[in-house]
Order: structure tokens, then sequence, then C-alpha cells
């Protein structure tokens, strides 16, 4: 693993966001071995008028006023403060000026060299770097969230700015090594211990899930409608009354009248909101089986859903519909084309009695762990220098 190095990392969440991604895990713990300097969300996607966004947004000029909170001797965090509507070349231009004069300001009150620029946004760079690495997790052209400018600015930042790219789909390197030819495909991995812990015996079961009746189908992760297939679970749940589906995760995180009333309609489905992440395993090891009830469309045919894994530590059976990333593990879970084979491999899965294939997943799913994942691609970035 990469050690004794300055990283200034540009993320595209806040740090204390309670659902943890690639950008937390790699942070985390490259800030064991090397000073890390957290640049929080610099604002991509479109503001919604949402109580959630306008209570985000001022908890980010709260953050803004505070400058760098110090997490420990290793890890610093920097909320900068962003103007939205990213969209119009202005305001990207003055956040622009503004995040440089504040790092530059950082840099020196903290003695910071800033060796690594590591991002997962296409920012325009006037940071002073040895190495510049793009860590690309999801096809920004398909998020209906994100400005369309933003794909041109992404190919131009490949192009000219990012001397590594690491990408987590297939389809993502192929869409990325046409603009370079140092795209690497790094699958999303998960904090195998973490959630490995739902196979412990004697875990303490959540008040809010206590009584719900078993078997229980579960879903762990955002309630987006551009990504979720609504329509499938409607289906699934109202021809299998006798299964129980609990959903646990925000609903419509910034998006526009996101409704789940027709889902809460149905007596067997259940929302229970986020958890906080150390809770998680406990909600798993209530479930039964994992669902990834996903839309295929453009966006989610870029993505590795980085709950794959984190479901696949628990041993659970595994139904997703045909996501192209997970193809190189159709063995280890069961996939579906349609709404009808999907109610039909959940029954299936439910009736799983072969221990082999719980050992199977989970003993695949340690491999790709977090520790793991940095450690390949330390050695790609000693190399680049």
């Amino acid at each position: 693993m990469l050690k004794g190095y300055d990283i200034i990392c540009f993320g595209t969440a806040d740090w204390d966001n309670p659902y943890r991604t690639n950008q937390h895990h790699i942070m985390e713990r490259l800030s064991c071995n090397n000073r890390v300097l957290f640049v929080e969300s610099l604002g991509l996607r479109r503001p919604v008028m949402q109580k959630k966004d306008l209570s985000r947004i001022f908890s980010r000029l709260l953050k803004g006023i505070r400058g760098v909170k110090i997490k420990n001797k290793n890890l610093l965090i920097f909320s900068p403060l962003v103007l939205p509507f990213h969209k119009y070349s202005i305001i990207r231009a003055l956040n622009n000026i503004i995040l440089i004069i504040s790092l530059k300001m950082i840099f020196v009150k903290h003695n910071f060299k800033s060796d690594i620029v590591w991002t997962y946004a296409p920012i325009k760079n006037h940071i002073d770097s040895k190495l510049v690495v793009y860590h690309c997790v999801d096809e920004l052209s398909a998020n209906p969230l994100i400005p369309e400018v933003l794909e041109k600015i992404e190919e131009k930042f490949i192009r000219k700015s990012a001397d590594l790219v690491f990408v987590t789909s297939k389809s993502l390197y192929d869409s990325k090594k046409k603009f370079s030819d140092r795209v690497y495909y790094f699958p999303n991995v998960a904090d195998f211990e973490h959630f490995n812990k739902a196979t412990h015996k004697g875990c303490e079961v959540p008040e809010d899930i206590k009584d719900i009746e078993k078997p229980i189908a579960g879903f762990i992760g955002a309630i987006s409608e551009y990504k979720l297939d609504f329509d499938l679970i409607s289906y699934v749940a109202e021809n299998m009354h006798e299964v129980s589906f609990v959903f646990i995760g925000p609903v419509g995180e910034g998006e526009k009248a996101v409704s789940i009333d027709d889902l809460n309609r149905l007596s067997n489905i259940y929302f229970l909101g986020p958890k906080p992440y150390e809770k998680l395993p406990r909600y798993l090891s209530e479930f039964d089986v994992c669902l990834l009830p996903n839309k295929i469309n453009k966006y989610t045919k870029n993505m590795f859903p980085m709950k794959f894994f984190e479901y696949l530590s628990s041993g659970r059976p595994v139904i997703a519909t045909e996501l192209p990333s997970l193809n190189d593990f159709k063995d280890y879970f069961y996939q579906a084309s349609d709404k009808k084979e999907f109610l039909n491999k959940l029954k299936i899965a439910l009736n799983e009695k072969n221990l082999n294939k719980v050992n199977d997943r989970i003993k695949l799913a340690s491999c790709y762990d977090w520790e793991n994942r940095i450690n390949e691609m330390s050695e790609i970035i000693e190399n680049a220098w």
C-alpha cells in the first residue's frame, strides 16, 4: 500500500455520509500511512429544492465557514463553499477560483505537498501534483441529476489531466479507453469483515425489523427511481404475499418527486429508512435473500453495485436483474431477465439448502476486499511515477 505521500482527494459525497462508498473506504485506509486531505462534494448534481437538499446546503455553509476539520493526524476534511448550478461556465469558473485559493491557504497552513491528486469528479486541475488519478465509478453522462456539459468536461479531463484512470465496470473501461491508454478496470469490492458479521450468531436484532415476518427479502441502498425497478418490485411482492420485502436506505436522494406510494400500499413491503453503517450487518443478518432489483438503463449498465459483494459477504443468496457488470460472477448469484424470472429465481433462492453455495459466496467476497484492491491500485501508482 502507498506510504509517505500527501494525497488530496476530491470526493462526490460528504465524509460523514451514512452510506460509505469507494472514496470513504479507500481514503480512510490510505490515511493510515499517508496524509490525506479529503475535499467534500463539489456539488456536481443539480440542486433539488427539497427539505433534505436545503438542509444540506445550510450544513455545507456552516462547514465552509468552519474550515478544515482534523479527523486524525493524517486525515483532514475540507468542505468548500460551492455555488450551485454547475452547468453554467461562469459558475464553474467562480467555484474553481474559490477552491484553488482555499486549497492554497490550507497547503501553507498544514505544510501539505499534494503529491497525488485522487479525484472522483472531472475537475479543472490547477494544483501542482506529481500524479493525477481519476477514479471513475459511474457514467456521468447517464446520471439524470448531472448536467450534460460534464460529459465533455470529463472527456477533456481524461485526455489532458488524468495520469491514471481507474474504472469500476467493463463498460466504463470501454468508454474511457477511447480517451486514454492508462485506464484500469477494478470492480467494486466490499468491507468484507464488516458485512461478514451478519454470519455471526447472537447478533442483536434491531427493533424495527424484529417483528417483521419471515422470510425476508431485503435491499440496502439508495431507493432511487432511475436505479430501481419499482414495477418489478411491486409485481414480485404482489405475487409473494408470504414474503416480507424490506428496504433500508434513503428514498429519492436528490431526486424530484420520487413516489413510493404504490409500493407502500402493499402490506408486505417495509421501508425502514437509512441506518448507520455500523448497524447494517445486523439488518443483513435478518435477510433470507438479498435483492438487486435494478432497472436496466444507460446508468445501471455502467455501474458495479458495491452492495453485491457486501451481500455475498453474508453468504445470503442474491437475486439481481441483468446488470452487465455482474456477468463475470454468474455462478454466485441468481440472475433474472424480467419480472417473471425474478419471481421464479426468488422462489428458488428462498428454498436453497446447499451449504456449499453459502461458503462459495463468502469465499469469493473475501477475495474482493479493500486491502487487496488498494494494494493493486498502489502498485500501478508506484509504477507510474
